[in-house]
């Protein structure tokens, strides 16, 4: 870890910096505070109007620290690193990859999804939007891997779990992206809890995770006659719960994908 990071100095684009570098920092305990190393891009591109969006700050951990060994772990290959869409790309997560009723939930596909039952009224969309920075450059064909998702949500719960007082960022981001997975991924349905539960080394604490998590309610709007516009409380992945049944348009915003 102190290697890439030296590394990375030596090409004079980076430098080395100290914690506190998040404008809540001062409010709320930030992750990047928690890192073993923290480097900051000094070249940036600042004729680009997206320059908001380049990646120029680097948090680094070392295997012991994030729990996680980079040799040994499971990993899946993923086209590049990007700060604006986030992308299901290990397809069998998705919560509706399996159905055949024309019904759609969950993430949007991306245009080279393998999923097979994709409705044909559903746009998959693009995996980088044109013109925002991405992580590594065009002329780098150097494979980017990351760990599968039971890896990561492994190490997510210890990080929850084991550094409530020591790396109190890391430990607070780490139980948001855990809330994050269960609700993009449904992970609290019958059908989406075996695969991590037979995975996860973690799996007595995500057992109970899910026995115990509350979805947030969701709501479908419709029109009744002598009433107007009404909302009535559903559950996305049943189509019998929508007013409107049989409704072929996904209870989600296309929006939001992980």
């Amino acid at each position: 870890m102190l290697s890439i990071a030296a590394e990375l100095i030596e090409t004079n684009h980076w430098e080395r910096v100290t914690a506190g570098l998040s404008p809540y920092s001062h409010t709320q305990p930030d992750s990047a505070d928690d890192a073993d190393v923290i480097v900051r891009k000094t070249t940036v591109d600042h004729d680009s109007k997206y320059t908001d969006f380049e990646l120029n700050l680097l948090c680094l951990w070392s295997e012991a620290t994030y729990r996680i060994h980079v040799d040994n772990c499971p990993t899946i290959e993923v086209p590049d690193f990007y700060v604006v869409n986030n992308v299901l790309i290990e397809e069998d997560w998705h919560p509706a990859a399996q159905r055949t009723d024309d019904f759609w939930y969950g993430p949007c596909p991306h245009l080279g999804s393998k999923i097979q039952n994709i409705p044909k009224w559903l746009t998959p969309r693009p995996l980088f939007v044109k013109g925002y920075p991405r992580g590594k450059s065009s002329s780098n064909n150097t494979p980017i891997f990351v760990p599968t998702l039971p890896t990561y949500l492994d190490a997510l719960i210890y990080h929850a779990t084991q550094y409530k007082e020591s790396r109190r960022g890391l430990s607070s981001e780490s139980s948001w992206q855990i809330r994050n997975l269960t609700r993009y991924l449904y992970l609290e349905l019958p059908h989406q809890q075996l695969p991590p539960l037979i995975e996860l080394e973690e799996d007595r604490f995500m057992e109970e995770y899910l026995r115990t998590y509350v979805r947030k309610p969701y709501f479908a709007y419709h029109n009744v006659p002598g009433l107007g516009f009404t909302g009535t409380r559903v559950r996305e992945w049943d189509p019998t719960s929508f007013p409107d049944y049989p409704r072929r348009i996904p209870p989600h915003s296309q929006g939001k994908i992980l």
